[in-house]
C-alpha cells in the first residue's frame, strides 16, 4: 500500500504522463494523418480542391505504455459543413487507471476551416479548445482568426482558472494555421513537396509579437542510418514538434520512422523517463471521400515508442 505522500507523488506522475502521452498523440496524428492518405492522393488532384480531398476521413487511436494498453484513445475527424467551409475535430480522453486518476479528462479541439480562393488551402476561422476534468469542471478557449482586419483574437474562460483574453496581429503577407489546419494544408502540398533534408516551419496564431512555429524536419539518409541503431525497416526520419501553447500540454522533440510510402513504423518520443514504452496505434482509418483508394487499417497500423532513460 502507497502511504499518502507517495501515493500524492505517483498521482502528479501519471498525470504528468497522461499530458506527455496526449502531446505525443496529437504530434503523431499531425503526421500520421497525412502519411496516411499520401498513397491515395499521391497523384491525380490538380483540379481537386483541399476540401473535396480530404472531407469524409476519419482516423482513431489507441495509445498505451508499458504493460498498460488503452490507456487513451483518440479521434479525429473532417466534415463538409457545405458553401467552403470545413469542420476538423480531434477528441481524446483517458480510459482504466488512468481515467480514474487523471479525473475522467476528455479534450476536444475543432478547427473551423474555409477554402482559399484556389481551393489549394485551408484558412482558419477559429480554433476551440475544450478540456473538462471531474472537480474542475470545463477549460475553454477560442482563437478567431480576421485576415481582413489581419488580427486573432483569443479568450480562455472556465475551469479553475482567470479568463484571458488578447488580441494580436497577423504580419502582412502570412498565414496563420491552426494546427489542424496545418497537417490537411502539409498533406495538400502547401508548404513543399516532401524530400529528405527539407526542413518545415508552419506559422501558427501569433501571440506577443511571436509567431509559434510547427516545426516538422526529414532527415538525410545519413542521419536515418546512424540514428536507426536498432535496424528498424524504415526509409525515412522525421523529426516533429508541435507548439505547446496551443494544446495546453507537454510536448517534446519526437523521431518518426517511416516506409518509402510514408507509412509511420515508429516513433520516439524523447522526453518521457520513468515511465518505459509509450505506444500509439492506428485502430482504423476510413478514406476520404476523394481518395482514389480505400485506406487499409491493417497496413496503417503503427507503433509509437517512448523510451525511458535508465
Amino acid at each position: 500500500m502507497l502511504d499518502s505522500t507517495a501515493y500524492f507523488a505517483y498521482n502528479k506522475r501519471m498525470r504528468r504522463l497522461y499530458l506527455k502521452v496526449f502531446s505525443v498523440f496529437l504530434a503523431f496524428t499531425f503526421i500520421c494523418s497525412f502519411s496516411a492518405a499520401s498513397r491515395s492522393f499521391a497523384a491525380g488532384s490538380e483540379e481537386a480542391s483541399i476540401g473535396e480531398l480530404f472531407a469524409g476521413e476519419e482516423l482513431q487511436y489507441d495509445i498505451g505504455f508499458w504493460i498498460f494498453n488503452g490507456i487513451a484513445e483518440g479521434r479525429l475527424v473532417l466534415k463538409d459543413e457545405g458553401n467552403g467551409r470545413y469542420v476538423a475535430t480531434l477528441s481524446a480522453k483517458s480510459n482504466g487507471v488512468l481515467d480514474t486518476l487523471l479525473k475522467h479528462r476528455r479534450d476536444r479541439y475543432v478547427a473551423t476551416l474555409r477554402l482559399s480562393k484556389d481551393g489549394k488551402r485551408f484558412l482558419t476561422e477559429s480554433f476551440e479548445k475544450e478540456l473538462t476534468m471531474d472537480g474542475k469542471g470545463t477549460r475553454r478557449s477560442l482563437h478567431k482568426v480576421d485576415y481582413k482586419a489581419r488580427t486573432v483574437s483569443m479568450r480562455s474562460w472556465g475551469g479553475d482558472k482567470p479568463e484571458k483574453t488578447s488580441v494580436d496581429r497577423i504580419p502582412d503577407g502570412v498565414y496563420t494555421d491552426d494546427p489542424l489546419a496545418a497537417f490537411y494544408n502539409f498533406r495538400n502540398g502547401v508548404y513543399g513537396n516532401i524530400a529528405e533534408g527539407k526542413d518545415y516551419r508552419i506559422m501558427t496564431f501569433p501571440k506577443d509579437d511571436k509567431i509559434p512555429e510547427i516545426f516538422i524536419r526529414m532527415a538525410t539518409k545519413d542521419e536515418l542510418r546512424k540514428r536507426n541503431w536498432k535496424k528498424v525497416p524504415a526509409d525515412l526520419l522525421a523529426d516533429a514538434r508541435i507548439d505547446k501553447e496551443l494544446f495546453g500540454s507537454s510536448s517534446g522533440d519526437i523521431e518518426i520512422l517511416f516506409t518509402r510510402e510514408m507509412v509511420p513504423v515508429q516513433a520516439i518520443a524523447k522526453d518521457l523517463v520513468m515511465f518505459g514504452d509509450v505506444k500509439g496505434k492506428l485502430r482504423e482509418a476510413v478514406s476520404p471521400k476523394g481518395a482514389n483508394n480505400a485506406l487499409n487499417p491493417p497496413s496503417m497500423s503503427s507503433s509509437l515508442t517512448t523510451s525511458a532513460n535508465p
